[in-house]
Parts: structure tokens; sequence; C-alpha cells
């Protein structure tokens, strides 16, 4: 449901898992590769070995890449 007070919007990307972003901006090329790339970056996660498919991912690694690709799309 989108209210028409609320000034955000939300994305979604359904992988195995699905992401949300919650944001303000009319960059919808932007957006696009912000998922793609954490895409690869999730995808990267679930080929490590020592990864449990279905637990939460704790990198802190991930975390830093995820903010560094919201900074340079967002």
């Amino acid at each position: 449901m989108h209210e028409k007070h609320q000034p955000c919007k939300i994305k979604f990307c359904v992988l195995h898992t699905r992401l949300m972003l919650l944001h303000d901006s009319r960059n919808d090329d932007g957006i696009k590769s912000f998922f793609q790339e954490v895409h690869e970056l999730y995808i990267k996660v679930l080929l490590n070995p020592l990864y449990l498919p279905g637990s939460r991912i704790t990198s802190s690694h991930f975390d830093t890449k995820v903010r560094a690709l919201a900074r340079k799309y967002l």
C-alpha cells in the first residue's frame, strides 16, 4: 500500500530472500544498479562453503560493501 502523505518509496528485489529499500530517490537507474550489485555480493556469500544457507549474514565486510553501494547509487 502506498499512502500519499509518505515521502518515501519502497522497492523490492526478490532473490531466495527479500531485500527491501526504503528511499526518497527518483533515480530508478541507480536503484537498479544498487540491487544488481547487492545481488552479486549476496551470491558470493551463498557460494562461501562456510555460510550456512538460511542463516543471517553477519559479515562486517558484506555490510560495509552494501553501505558503500548505497552511497554510490542512492
